[in-house]
């Protein structure tokens, strides 16, 4: 079973004093902890109901194999979360440490993405695509945030994150001969007309209510925009990414 002082440092994952504290990410549900075990991630811990356990006895002998899978009740699985109804299995695992120098060819920048959502979003598409290189800005959302983990559904696990200072990104990544494309609603060049050659390039996408900022369209080397056909004001910024990877990638 599950004690209370564990009980209290899963409620603590929540937030982001309580991560950085315990170096833990708290992960929900069969789906999210499968991938993790694709990506060869072994949880830290595993925590199942017995109704859980008893449908999934598959995954679970599965799951077994790689890590011990503890009891906990309905009652105490729901004291560790927020999400209105529980699947039955969470478990903790530490994040890994991202690095500059993995990225090769490809990444995406993000510029003070708030909503956890539109992130964990864009993640997930990212991944799709075969980007698994994210760096963020400092005044983005946690991407171990509960909500962006949910969202992102386990490509964390297979990505590298790297939060800190956009405008330093930039430079360093322009000085590897990485060319920098900036979605820009502003400018008049769209998708269609764009074309990338056989080179390093990373796109790079602004908040969702305010876009990038001056001082950031200033150093990139390329702005594109998607074209617009209805009235509707702007795309979501995900939705963007992913028709921005999509067309990017396709090219290439």
């Amino acid at each position: 079973m599950i004690s209370k002082a564990e009980i209290k440092i899963l409620r603590s994952l929540e937030n982001k004093k309580g991560r950085e504290t315990h170096n833990l990410i708290l992960v929900e549900g069969k789906r999210i902890i499968k991938q993790l075990l694709n990506y060869k991630v072994i949880p830290n811990k595993v925590w199942a109901t017995q109704t859980f356990i008893y449908k999934n006895t598959d995954f679970i002998k599965k799951l077994s194999i790689e890590t011990k899978i503890y009891s906990i009740s309905h009652q105490d699985i729901k004291k560790t979360t927020k999400t209105h109804s529980p699947s039955g299995i969470i478990c903790i695992v530490s994040p890994a440490k991202g690095s500059f120098k993995k990225i090769a060819r490809s990444a995406v920048i993000l510029d003070n993405i708030a909503d956890p959502g539109n992130l964990g979003t864009i993640l997930r598409t990212s991944s799709w695509f075969g980007v698994n290189n994210i760096l963020l800005s400092e005044k983005c959302v946690d991407p171990y945030n509960p909500k962006v983990v949910r969202a992102a559904m386990g490509a964390h696990f297979n990505m590298n994150i790297i939060c800190g200072t956009i405008h330093k990104y930039i430079e360093r990544l322009k000085s590897n001969n990485f060319k920098i494309i900036a979605a820009d609603l502003k400018t008049k060049k769209t998708i269609r007309k764009f074309a990338l050659k056989n080179t390093k390039w990373a796109l790079l996408m602004g908040s969702e209510a305010h876009g990038l900022t001056k001082s950031l369209t200033e150093i990139v080397d390329e702005k594109i925009k998607i074209p617009q056909f209805g009235q509707i004001e702007s795309l979501n910024v995900s939705v963007a990414c992913g028709i921005f990877l999509y067309h990017i990638t396709k090219i290439k």
